[in-house]
C-alpha cells in the first residue's frame, strides 16, 4: 500500500507541479540559514529560519488544497495557501508549544537526577516528548486541509488516524526515513566527488580532532568553494525530500483515512439487528 502511495506521489507531482514550490522553498532557506551560519551571522539565520517556518504552512496548506481541489492553477495554490494557513499553522504551533513545555520539564528532572552535567539526559528527555507527538500527530495537516477538520479536530483525527493503521504509518514512516537516506547518500557522493580534487587533509587529523573543530576551523579546511558546495548540496536534499513527502503524505492519508471511515461505516451499520420480516432495527 505505501508503493501505490509513493507512485500516486508522482502522479501528483505531475499533475500539480506548483507542489514543487514548497520543496523551493524549504531549499532556500535551509541554503540561506547555512550561509549565515557558517559566515558567523547567527542572528540574521535564525531570524531566516523562523520566517520560513512560520511561512510553511501557506506552502503546505496551498498544496494540499490544490489536491483536494483537483485544480493544478496559480490561483488555486494561492487561494489554498490563504485560506488554509492558519488551519495548518495553529495545530502545529500548539504541538510544538506543549512539546517544548513537556520537554523542559522533562530536561529539568533528568538534568537535576544526574547532577546537570549529564547533556545525554538531556537530549534524550527531549526526544522522549517528541518523538511519539510527532508519531502520532504527523498527519493533522492533511486532516485539516483534506478532510477541513479545525484546529483541536484535526489533532484528534491524526491520532485516530494513527492509532487505525499503525502497521501502515510505521511503514510511511520508514519509507520516509530510507528516502531521507538514500538523498544524503547521494548529495554526500556527489559532494564527495566534487570534494575530492579540491581538499587536502592533514594525515595527522584523527576522527576526534576533526569532530571538535569549530565551524570556522571546518570552513578552512573545506575551503570557499567545497562550503558552498555543502551549502547547495543540503538545500537541493531538503527541497527535493520536501516536494517529495508533501504529495506522498497526501496520497497515503487520502487512500487509508477512506478504509479508515468505510471501517466506521460497517462498524456503525453493525449495531443493530435485523427481525424476522427482514427490517433493520439499530441499537441506541
Amino acid at each position: 500500500m505505501v508503493l501505490n502511495s509513493l507512485r500516486e506521489t508522482f502522479s501528483y507531482i505531475l499533475r500539480y507541479p506548483l507542489i514543487l514550490l514548497s520543496g523551493i522553498w524549504a531549499g532556500c532557506i535551509v541554503s540561506a540559514v547555512e550561509y549565515c551560519m557558517f559566515n558567523g551571522l547567527d542572528f540574521y539565520g535564525e531570524s531566516i529560519g523562523f520566517f520560513g517556518v512560520i511561512a510553511f504552512p501557506f506552502f503546505i496548506g496551498a498544496s494540499y488544497e490544490m489536491i483536494r481541489r483537483d485544480d493544478r492553477s496559480l490561483t488555486a495554490f494561492c487561494a489554498g495557501g490563504l485560506s488554509r494557513y492558519f488551519a495548518v499553522l495553529l495545530p502545529g504551533a500548539f504541538v510544538t508549544f506543549f512539546g517544548a513545555i513537556a520537554a523542559l520539564i522533562l530536561t529539568v528532572i533528568l538534568g537535576a537526577i544526574g547532577g546537570g552535567q549529564d547533556d545525554v539526559l538531556m537530549v534524550a528527555g527531549v526526544f522522549w516528548v517528541f518523538i511519539p507527538l510527532l508519531f502520532f500527530f504527523f498527519f493533522f495537516d492533511t486532516a485539516a486541509v483534506l478532510e477541513e477538520k479545525k484546529v483541536f479536530a484535526s489533532l484528534m483525527r491524526s491520532v485516530v488516524f494513527v492509532r487505525s493503521r499503525p502497521f501502515e504509518v510505521m511503514a510511511f514512516y520508514c519509507a520516509c526515513c530510507i528516502l531521507l537516506v538514500v538523498l544524503f547518500i547521494a548529495g554526500a557522493f556527489i559532494g564527495s566527488v566534487f570534494l575530492a580534487g579540491s581538499m587536502v587533509f592533514d594525515p595527522s587529523l584523527d576522527v576526534n580532532t576533526l569532530l571538535n573543530m569549530t565551524v570556522e576551523e571546518q570552513q578552512a579546511l573545506i575551503g570557499e568553494e567545497g562550503t558552498s558546495l555543502i551549502i547547495v548540496l543540503y538545500a537541493v536534499v531538503t527541497g527535493i525530500f520536501t516536494a517529495i513527502l508533501l504529495p506522498f503524505k497526501a496520497a497515503f492519508y487520502r487512500r487509508h483515512v477512506a478504509a479508515v471511515s468505510d471501517q466506521t461505516e460497517e462498524a456503525k451499520k453493525e449495531e443493530g439487528v435485523y427481525d424476522e420480516k427482514g427490517r433493520w432495527y439499530k441499537y441506541s
